[in-house]
C-alpha cells in the first residue's frame, strides 16, 4: 500500500505535495478538535436536559403526589400539563407503586411510553439520546412519610436535543469547509513562496545541462537550506568539469597511444612503409573491390639484388640507408592510389589498381628499376641500387591472394635470372592457362607466405 501510495504522489509536483499534505494535516486537527467540541458539546446537552427533567420533576413531584393521592387518572392526567411548557417539552408520566402507566403527556414526535415501567431502563441507551429521569414520589402524610405512592418519569426531549446537535454539526463542518479552503490558498501560495528557489535552482541546472556552460553562477537567496543545496550543485558541477577535462585528456592519451601501438602493429620501423599484417590485409580488401568491380590489380614483387653485398662491404648501418633509400625512391615514383609495403629484409611489394593491361605493369616496373638508380637529397645511401621486380596481374595471373603471390614470386625469380648485364630486370608472370606443373614443385616458397622471410633459391643473390 505504501509503495502505491508513493507511485501515487511521485506524479505530483513538491509543491502539490507540500500543499496537500498541509491541508490534510489542517482538516485531521480540525476534525480532530471538531470531534472533541462536538462530543463535549453532545456530554453537555445531555447533562442540561437530564438537568432540566430532573429539575422539573422535583417541583411537579407535590403536585405529582397530591394527585396520586386524591384524584384518578383524569386528576393525574391533568396535574402533567404542567410539564406543557410549549414547542418541544420534555414527555412526563406517571407509573404507580406496581410499575403501570396511569397516565402520561407525550410531546409531538416523541416515543409513548411503555404501559409498564421495567422497559425505560433501556431507553437513552443509544448514541446522542438521553436517559429519561426516574423521580419516586414520596406520601408525606404517611406514618413514616416514605411510602412511595408511585413513580414520575420525564423523558427529555430527543428531538430537541437532535436539533440542537445537528445544527452544531452543520455549523461544525461550515468552519471545516471555510477553514479547509482558506487553509489551501494559504498553504499554496506558502509552498510555492518556499519552493520557488528550489524551481529557481532545477532551471539553472536545465540550463546549465543545455548550454554546457559550467561557469553559469547559480541563483541564490533562497534560504539557508537552499544555498546549502546550491553551494552543493556548484561544487558538484566544478568536480564533474575537473572530471571532463581530465577524461578528455586521458582519452587523447589513449588515442594517441592507440595511434602508436596500431603505427608500430602495421608499419616497418626502419622504411616507415607498412608490414607484412598491413600488406596482407589491403591486398585482401583491394582483390575484393578487383573482383567485384571487374577491373585488374597489379603486384609488383621487388628484391633488392645487393644488399647483402652492401652490408658485408659497408656495414649494417649503410645496409640499412640503403632499404631507406629504396623505399624512398620506389614511392616517389608511385601514384597516390599505389600501395607499398616492406615485407622482409630485402623484399618490397606494390599494389597498384586501375592498370589497363600487363604490360602497362611491367612498365611501370621498368620505371621503378630507374628510380632506384637516382639519388635524392635525403638519402644517406646515394649509390644505385639495384632490383629484380616480378610483375603479376589479377585476373591473368590468379584469381587469389596465394595464387597472385605465387606468379608475382615466381616473376621475380625470373627477373633475378636474367643477365648481370641487364640495368633494368623486369619480368611478367606467366598466364594461368600457360603455366606448367613445375610451378607447382617444391621449389616454390610463396604460397603460405612464411612470416620470418623468405629462403632464396640458388639463384637469387
Amino acid at each position: 500500500m505504501s509503495a502505491r501510495m508513493r507511485r501515487f504522489f511521485s506524479n505530483y509536483s513538491l509543491a502539490r505535495r507540500a500543499t496537500l499534505a498541509t491541508v490534510l494535516t489542517l482538516v485531521a486537527m480540525l476534525l480532530l478538535a471538531g470531534v472533541t467540541l462536538a462530543s463535549l458539546f453532545l456530554k453537555g446537552q445531555i447533562d442540561e436536559s437530564r438537568a432540566s427533567a430532573l429539575t422539573q420533576a422535583n417541583v411537579a413531584s407535590s403536585t405529582m403526589s397530591a394527585a396520586m393521592r386524591f384524584g384518578g387518572s383524569e386528576v393525574i392526567a391533568e396535574a402533567l400539563r404542567v410539564f406543557d411548557t410549549g414547542a418541544g417539552h420534555d414527555s412526563a408520566a406517571v407509573y404507580d407503586r406496581a410499575g403501570r402507566l396511569r397516565a402520561e403527556l407525550v410531546a409531538p414526535g416523541e416515543a409513548t411510553f411503555p404501559q409498564e415501567i421495567a422497559p425505560l431502563k433501556t431507553w437513552g441507551s443509544g448514541l446522542g439520546e438521553v436517559k429519561p429521569v426516574q423521580y419516586v414520589l414520596r406520601d408525606d402524610q404517611s406514618r413514616d412519610g416514605k411510602a412511595s405512592l408511585g413513580t414520575l418519569v420525564v423523558n427529555p426531549n430527543q428531538r430537541t436535543l437532535r436539533d440542537g446537535v445537528s445544527r452544531a454539526f452543520m455549523i461544525l463542518g461550515i468552519i471545516l469547509v471555510i477553514t479547509g479552503l482558506s487553509g489551501w490558498l494559504v498553504a499554496k501560495a506558502l509552498c510555492r513562496a518556499l519552493l520557488r528557489p528550489v524551481e529557481e535552482l532545477s532551471e539553472w541546472a536545465e540550463e546549465v545541462s543545455a548550454s554546457r556552460n559550467l561557469l553559469a553562477r547559480a541563483p541564490r537567496g533562497g534560504g539557508r537550506e537552499v544555498n546549502r543545496l546550491t553551494s552543493s550543485f556548484e561544487a558538484l558541477i566544478v568536480q564533474v568539469a575537473e572530471q571532463n577535462r581530465e577524461l578528455k585528456r586521458k582519452q587523447y592519451e589513449l588515442k594517441a597511444s592507440n595511434a602508436h601501438l596500431e603505427s608500430i602493429a602495421f608499419s616497418d620501423a626502419l622504411t616507415g612503409l607498412p608490414n607484412r599484417a598491413m600488406f596482407e590485409s589491403t591486398l585482401k580488401t583491394l582483390l575484393a573491390k578487383a573482383n567485384s568491380s571487374g577491373t585488374p590489380l597489379a603486384i609488383l614483387f621487388i628484391d633488392l639484388d645487393d644488399l647483402k653485398a652492401i652490408n658485408d662491404a659497408y656495414g649494417r648501418a649503410q645496409g640499412d640507408a640503403a632499404l631507406q633509400a629504396t623505399a624512398a625512391r620506389v614511392r616517389r615514383a608511385l601514384r597516390s592510389s599505389d600501395f607499398l609495403a616492406r615485407l622482409a629484409d630485402d623484399e618490397f611489394v606494390v599494389l597498384t589498381p586501375n592498370l589497363s593491361s600487363v604490360t602497362d605493369a611491367v612498365k611501370l616496373g621498368e620505371r621503378l628499376t630507374v628510380w632506384l638508380g637516382i639519388a635524392l637529397p635525403e638519402d644517406e645511401w646515394a649509390h644505385p641500387v639495384r632490383a629484380s621486380i616480378g610483375v603479376a596481374v589479377f585476373p591473368d595471373h590468379g584469381d587469389d591472394v596465394t595464387n597472385l603471390m605465387q606468379a608475382a614470386d615466381w616473376a621475380m625469380y625470373t627477373a633475378k635470372a636474367l643477365s648481370q648485364d641487364e640495368s633494368i630486370r623486369v619480368a611478367a608472370a606467366v598466364p594461368v592457362a600457360a603455366r606448367t606443373s613445375v610451378l607447382k614443385s617444391e621449389a616454390s616458397n610463396v604460397i603460405a607466405m612464411p612470416v620470418q622471410g623468405r629462403k632464396a633459391p640458388s639463384g637469387k643473390s
